[in-house]
C-alpha cells in the first residue's frame, strides 16, 4: 500500500488513507462509512488490493447484511437454467398471463358483460357544449369557444389540469358573465347504479363521469360538472374526483360543499397539495385567515417552492397582520 503515502485522504469522499486499513475497518461499526470505504476499494482510484475488499465486504456483512452493496448480479436466467417441464410451465404461464391481460383490456375498453353493457347504455352519452350551452351573440366569445381545445381520449384526459385551467378562466373573468348557462339542462343523477359490475366495471364507470366532468368544468358549466364529479364519487370514489369537484364547488362558491370534499382528500391523502390549497381558499373566503395561512404553511413544509403558496401566505401576513 506504499502508493497511498502520497496522499492524505482519497478523492472519493475525501476519507483518510489510514482508514483504508484492516484494523480500522475491523473497529469501524458506521455502515455508511464502510460503505463508502469499499467503493473506494473498488473502484481501483488508490490501488487494487482484493483481500481488503472481501475483509471490507465481510465486516459490512457482519453489521448489515442487507446493505445493497454486497448485492452481486445474477444473470438473466434463460432456457438452459430449467428443465424441459419447467420451462413449459413458464412459457405457459406467461402465454396465459398475456391472453388474460389482453382480454381485461378489452373489457376495460369495451364494455363486453352483459350487467356494465346494460349500466353503460343508460348512462348519458359523452356531453357535447353545442347542446348545453347557449352562447351569447358576442362573436369574441364564439370565437374563443370554438379555440377551447378539449381532450378527446382517454391519455388526454388523464393529462387534464383543473388548476391550470382554472388560470385560463381567471385570466378571462369577463368570458364567463358573456356565457349564458342554460338552466333549464335536466342534469344526471348524481348518483350511479353499481349493483352488479366488477371492481374494474366500477372504476371505468367512474373514469367516464370523471371525463365528462372535466368536459363540462372546461365549458364553464361547473353545475353540470359537479353533477358528473358527483357520479364518477358514487361508482368509485377518487382523489382526483373529489379534488375537481371541490374546485368546482369553490367556482360557484359553495365554500362548505368544496371544504367537505378538501375534507375527505386530506383524509385519504394528509399532504396533498392541491387539497391543502384549495381549502386554503375556501378558509380565505370564510375570513377564517389564520387557518388559509395553517395549510398554506403545510404545503410550503411540502413544497418549499411552490410559488403560489408563497405569494398567498405573503398577502396573508400583510393585509390581516398574522404572525409567521
Amino acid at each position: 500500500m506504499s502508493s497511498w503515502l502520497g496522499h492524505e485522504t482519497t478523492k472519493t469522499y475525501k476519507i483518510p488513507i489510514d482508514h483504508l486499513d484492516y484494523k480500522f475497518i475491523e473497529k469501524c461499526t458506521d455502515v455508511k462509512y464502510l460503505e463508502k470505504i469499499l467503493k473506494i476499494l473498488r473502484s481501483g482510484e488508490e490501488g487494487f488490493f482484493p483481500q481488503l475488499i472481501l475483509f471490507c465486504e465481510n465486516r459490512i456483512e457482519s453489521l448489515a447484511p442487507n446493505s445493497r452493496l454486497l448485492r452481486k448480479e445474477k444473470p438473466v436466467a434463460n432456457a438452459s437454467n430449467f428443465t424441459t417441464e419447467e420451462w413449459k410451465k413458464i412459457n405457459d404461464d406467461l402465454t396465459s398471463w398475456i391472453t388474460e391481460m389482453k382480454e381485461d383490456e378489452y373489457k376495460m375498453r369495451y364494455a363486453t358483460t352483459e350487467v356494465f353493457k346494460e349500466n353503460v347504455e343508460n348512462l348519458p352519452p359523452i356531453r357535447s357544449s353545442k347542446n348545453h350551452l347557449s352562447l351569447s351573440q358576442n362573436k369574441a366569445v364564439k370565437t374563443e369557444k370554438k379555440k377551447k381545445n378539449i381532450p378527446r381520449d382517454y391519455k388526454e384526459w388523464d393529462k387534464f389540469d383543473v388548476e391550470k385551467e382554472c388560470s385560463k378562466i381567471e385570466d378571462q373573468e369577463d368570458d364567463y358573465s358573456k356565457t349564458s348557462i342554460n338552466n333549464n339542462i335536466k342534469l344526471p343523477k348524481a348518483e350511479i347504479d353499481t349493483t352488479g359490475m366488477t371492481t374494474k366495471e366500477k372504476t371505468f364507470a367512474a373514469h367516464r363521469e370523471k371525463e365528462k366532468g372535466n368536459e363540462a368544468f372546461v365549458t364553464g358549466d361547473y353545475k353540470e360538472a359537479i353533477a358528473y364529479y358527483s357520479r364518477s364519487i358514487s361508482a368509485f370514489p377518487t382523489v382526483a374526483a373529489y379534488n375537481n369537484r371541490a374546485q368546482t364547488e369553490i367556482k360557484l362558491q359553495n365554500w362548505q360543499n368544496a371544504l367537505r370534499d378538501c375534507e375527505v382528500v386530506l383524509k385519504m391523502e394528509p399532504e396533498n397539495i392541491k387539497a391543502l390549497m384549495r381549502r386554503s381558499t375556501v378558509y380565505n373566503n370564510l375570513q377564517n385567515f389564520k387557518v388559509a395561512a395553517e395549510d398554506l404553511r403545510k404545503v410550503l413544509h411540502i413544497d418549499p417552492k411552490n410559488a403560489i403558496a408563497k405569494v398567498s401566505i405573503n398577502t396573508y401576513f400583510e393585509s390581516h397582520s398574522i404572525n409567521m
